[in-house]
């Protein structure tokens, strides 16, 4: 009631007469302020005093129609109660009724007949404002049914976004555009590693810029140094994968970064850095949505991650870590497509230990072990970062020459071969002595043919270097001429 003890009326243009039977009637429960004819209480007024019934002479009225919508409008906010004197016909009286007063009455006025005015329009105030209490409660309802909702629908649309893909790139992406609506995200980065990580770190680095440059670097220390910092160990090796999500490169700014630690079952395996345009200001059901979306983001990046790892083993020797027979067999098709699209030489060496059973059958086959790991970790020093390598099945190897002429090849071929007669191969039975035969063949750039054929020919290669007498290099050309222990071809 704004500091007023009782309930406050209002009289426009009423007489003295009507007014003083108006107090009378209403008694100590409430009190009346009268405005004379001409003076209509402002907005600010209604604001302040509340009336809760206004009287209003038939001339008050009158008048208050006179004035611009705008200047009377709040007037018609209270119970109104119109004084309706001198001579008027039914047209009027009707015209009246739908001004939304809650009673016309007609002098004089007596205190019964104000009072039960009073009383009733104090009943109709009282329901009005337990109507409106129960719409208020009402639309506070709706609103929060319907920020839940909302809630519910991020976290739908976040969780099927993020669970449709296994390739963490993809996930990242998919976070990154969902998180927009709740985040002023500008590029979200990561570092993930396999749940199920040895002591010798290998992480995966995704970041959002889409090409290797200082700003991509930057993002890849910072995403190790918060990784170390995490598990208490070193990142021995990682992988970038540049996802291109945004136009222009986002420089790191620790002011509006926003640290994830990724973690599934207690167990930590990444961490996802967003970086925003300007400082998050979340409410408690933005933090609990961004709670929710972070554990789903958790567990569709240790899905992924669980997932590479296991097609990663799949496609792996498991004692060399060389990529196995499956693997070769798929990448071998597509190289061969790519150079003959552009009409580059492709060149394939078979490498085999000479008398590798004798050795098994001599020293054991932790020996044996032992020669296969030392030799394919030879094979992997002396290739080029654009070469492939692969454990061909027992103590053969296959590597693949990407636009490589024939001559480079075999002189290639020839210098590996000469690093294996001179190496030591330590091993639990002590150091041992190994030779390699190598089969060295060039895809048909002039015919077609499956790739089957380039590995037919090193193949036979690879066997007239043992029958030749071991320790050697051959090349069979397209051609099935064949070239033994040296020489090089045009």
């Amino acid at each position: 009631m704004n500091g007023h003890t009782k309930k406050l009326m209002w009289g426009l243009g009423i007489n003295t007469e009507d007014a003083e039977v108006i107090r009378h009637a209403a008694g100590d429960r409430f009190a009346l302020s009268c405005f004379p004819v001409g003076v209509t209480p402002s907005v600010d007024q209604m604001e302040a005093e509340e009336p809760c019934l206004i009287w209003i002479s038939k001339q008050g009225w009158d008048t208050l129609q006179a004035l611009p919508s705008n200047a009377r409008g709040h007037i018609d906010v209270a119970s109104r109660i119109l004084i309706m004197g001198g001579k008027y016909d039914l047209a009027e009286l009707e015209s009246l009724l739908e001004c939304g007063f809650t009673e016309i009455i007609k002098p004089p006025i007596t205190k019964e007949r104000a009072r039960e005015v009073i009383l009733s329009a104090v009943e109709t105030q009282n329901l009005y404002q337990d109507i409106m209490h129960m719409t208020r409660e009402i639309c506070l309802e709706r609103e929060m049914l319907e920020r839940k909702n909302d809630m519910l629908s991020f976290i739908v649309s976040f969780l099927e976004k993020v669970t449709q893909h296994l390739d963490p790139a993809e996930i990242l992406r998919a976070a990154q555009t969902e998180l927009v609506t709740l985040l002023p995200v500008s590029a979200i980065n990561a570092i993930c590693w396999s749940p199920q990580h040895s002591e010798n770190l290998h992480a995966a680095i995704y970041v959002a810029s889409n090409e290797k440059n200082s700003v991509s670097h930057a993002w890849a220390e910072i995403l190790k140094i918060h990784a170390e910092r995490l598990l208490g160990d070193k990142v021995v090796s990682s992988d970038m994968n540049y996802m291109g999500t945004v136009k222009t490169d986002i420089e790191p700014s620790s002011d509006t970064l926003l640290a994830i630690d990724l973690e599934h079952s207690g167990v930590s395996f990444g961490a996802v850095l967003v970086q925003c345009h300007e400082q998050p200001q979340l409410g408690k059901d933005q933090i609990q949505i961004l709670r929710s979306a972070i554990s789903h983001l958790s567990l569709g990046l240790n899905n992924a991650m669980l997932y590479t790892a296991a097609q990663h083993n799949a496609d792996v020797d498991g004692l060399t870590r060389l990529y196995n027979r499956r693997h070769f067999d798929a990448r071998i098709k597509e190289e061969d497509t790519r150079h003959r699209r552009y009409g580059h030489s492709l060149c394939l060496m078979i490498a085999d230990i000479d008398n590798f059973k004798r050795i098994n059958d001599t020293y054991g086959h932790l020996a044996g072990d032992a020669v296969l790991k030392e030799f394919s970790n030879i094979l992997s020093t002396s290739l080029r970062t654009s070469d492939y390598i692969a454990r061909f099945g027992g103590e053969e190897f296959a590597v693949l020459l990407p636009c490589t002429a024939a001559s480079h090849a075999i002189a290639l071929a020839e210098r590996i071969r000469g690093q294996i007669e001179q190496h030591a191969f330590a091993t639990d039975k002590g150091i041992l002595n190994a030779t390699a035969s190598f089969g060295v063949s060039c895809i048909d750039i002039a015919h077609e043919e499956p790739p089957v054929e380039i590995i037919r020919r090193a193949d036979a290669a690879l066997y007239r270097a043992k029958d030749e007498g071991k320790n050697q290099v051959s090349i069979l050309y397209p051609d099935n001429s064949l070239l033994v222990a040296g020489g090089y071809a045009t």
